[in-house]
């Protein structure tokens, strides 16, 4: 049962409570391994340090953070059989994957590319990109940090038909006319100009052979119920084009428990945390 938006630093802090760890007034713990279920593994840490979100030394070490909501969720499939969380992620099982963090895909347009927050890559090449949200959809604490600048907007085309992304182009020329005019913006809570980022980097390096998921925390109230509404319009528009699918850790936490396919000391650690 999804809870309140604003209760959830509440839980999180009960929950580092009930298991002795200290935090400050902010709600972070003095080291990142006090947030983690298990330590992080060689791979996602070497993914870590190659961002450029200070996440090892920051972010990470907030009982609320959304990229160790992503580890604890994640990095315990990293040397595993990865079949269980593709089924739960509606990803076709039978090729294989490989699972990186922070995963960086340029637009070719230079400075800090986008990076996902994982990336699914199967044995005949496709990746899944996962962008994956915990609180800051709701609070609308990554609203503004998005924005286009001028150059992905050449006179000398658009950069995403040039990938084959008509409708991506469409709608970030639109967008991008909302931000230069300055009047009101029609998505809230989702952040689609992150979301066509993604997409141009992925298209960039991988052609046609990519998908983009939203992955995202459910929660009860107004806002998260226009949030859905602007992952329906979102989908509607680009969705097709770029295979775009939203699911909620709730319903991809569910499935794993009903497939018996996980040990039950990761399954009850994420669900007296995060799911109860």
């Amino acid at each position: 049962m999804p809870i309140p938006c604003q209760d959830i630093k509440d839980a999180q802090q009960a929950w580092a409570k009930s298991k002795g760890i200290p935090f400050d007034a902010h709600g972070y713990v003095a080291e990142v391994e006090d947030n983690l279920w298990k330590p992080l593994s060689c791979g996602a840490r070497q993914g870590f340090e190659s961002g450029a979100g200070s996440e090892l030394s920051g972010h990470m070490r907030a009982l609320h953070s959304s990229s160790a909501l992503v580890v604890n969720f994640f990095d315990y499939w990293t040397a595993r059989d990865k079949v269980p969380i593709l089924s739960a992620l509606d990803i076709d099982p039978e090729c294989g994957a490989s699972l990186c963090f922070e995963a960086q895909f340029p637009t070719g347009l230079g400075g800090t590319p986008p990076h996902l927050d994982v990336a699914i890559t199967n044995s005949i090449g496709h990746v899944v990109g996962v962008e994956a949200k915990f609180t800051e959809h709701v609070k609308r604490s990554t609203r503004g940090k998005s924005k286009f600048k001028a150059a992905y907007f050449p006179k000398s085309g658009g950069l995403w038909s040039e990938q084959g992304l008509p409708e991506c182009q469409k709608l970030a020329e639109e967008l991008w006319d909302e931000e230069r005019c300055g009047g009101r913006q029609r998505f809230e809570y989702l952040d689609p100009r992150q979301l066509l980022k993604h997409a141009l980097g992925l298209a960039k390096k991988m052609g046609n052979r990519f998908s983009l998921y939203y992955l995202y925390y459910d929660c009860v109230g107004k806002e998260q119920e226009a949030h859905r509404q602007e992952i329906d319009c979102f989908g509607k528009r680009v969705g097709d084009e770029i295979r775009f699918k939203a699911l909620t850790y709730q319903e991809v936490f569910k499935r794993l428990r009903d497939s018996g396919q996980a040990d039950a000391d990761y399954l009850d650690c994420l669900e007296s945390r995060y799911f109860c």
